[in-house]
């Protein structure tokens, strides 16, 4: 298995941020696009991205791709997908490793039945999917809600059997992993260290509430648990290429990058201790 570049701390490209991002060069080390926002026509979205890949390295991340749904595959939308990674030329692409409902239910991303059936769905549509666009796909996590019934495969080992019997790479969601250990009752470090260490190519974070530089910083890591996953992470997996996400709020460029500086520094922090 070829090993991706470390590429350091991204954000999501917003086009909020494009006028800023066109006149100066800010500290981020590389961009992740919504795939589908550039599937359509060559248009002044496509001038703007051209401009900025000039400046940083882009990762695509897609939310229509629906490797588990029962469906065929939609060929029209990997066409398209193509096109844009032979254009863009991205560092990764990625998705969810999830499935989309229909008619009413059409646009979740549903999570899959941890089962051996559906393993053996699911492993040759990626292997399709990665022959086809020439690239490993990097698969996230997605949250799964509260629900009496056990999974027949834990959610980790599940992970892990996709990864490895698809050569498949993983997107760790820290946010989506807190929520499901909360509503699974599972113990989130447990589930860190049975993912393949090889296979965990980035992480999405939502943000840390720690300050660079804090003097309190247990009880800062006991009011963030994302962060306390994150920084647990760092400890199994070492370095790992990491985005800031916000799914609520389009926050200001600044505040953004101020959300980059205080992950790369308690980054190096973690990691240094674990040398």
């Amino acid at each position: 298995m070829k090993k991706l570049p470390y590429m350091g701390f991204g954000l999501r490209l917003r086009k909020e941020y494009l006028p800023q991002l066109l006149r100066q060069q800010l500290d981020i080390d590389w961009f992740e696009i919504i795939s589908e926002n550039y599937l359509g026509e060559r248009d002044q979205a496509f001038l703007q991205l051209e401009q900025i890949r000039r400046s940083y390295p882009i990762v695509m991340h897609g939310i229509s791709l629906a490797i588990g749904s029962p469906w065929p595959l939609d060929r029209d939308y990997l066409a398209r997908l193509k096109n844009l990674i032979d254009w863009l030329q991205p560092a990764w692409i990625s998705d969810h490793l999830c499935w989309s409902g229909a008619d009413d239910m059409q646009g979740r991303m549903l999570p899959l039945p941890y089962s051996e059936d559906a393993l053996d769905h699911i492993v040759p549509r990626i292997r399709e999917v990665q022959d086809y666009l020439g690239r490993q796909v990097l698969l996230e996590n997605v949250p799964i809600e509260h629900t009496d019934q056990a999974p027949e495969i834990p959610e980790a080992e599940f992970l892990q059997a996709v990864a490895e019997r698809s050569d498949s790479l993983i997107l760790l969601d820290a946010a989506n992993l807190h929520a499901s250990s909360v509503n699974q009752d599972f113990d989130p470090l447990d589930y860190l260290r049975k993912l393949p260490r090889q296979r965990v190519q980035q992480i999405h974070l939502a943000g840390a509430v720690i300050l660079c530089g804090s003097e309190d910083k247990e009880a800062q890591y006991n009011a963030d648990p994302i962060w306390n996953l994150y920084a647990s992470a760092l400890q199994r997996f070492g370095p790992v290429s990491t985005m800031i996400e916000r799914m609520d709020t389009i926050a200001p460029l600044a505040e953004m990058v101020n959300e980059l500086r205080k992950a790369r520094c308690q980054a190096e922090k973690v990691l240094s201790a674990a040398e």
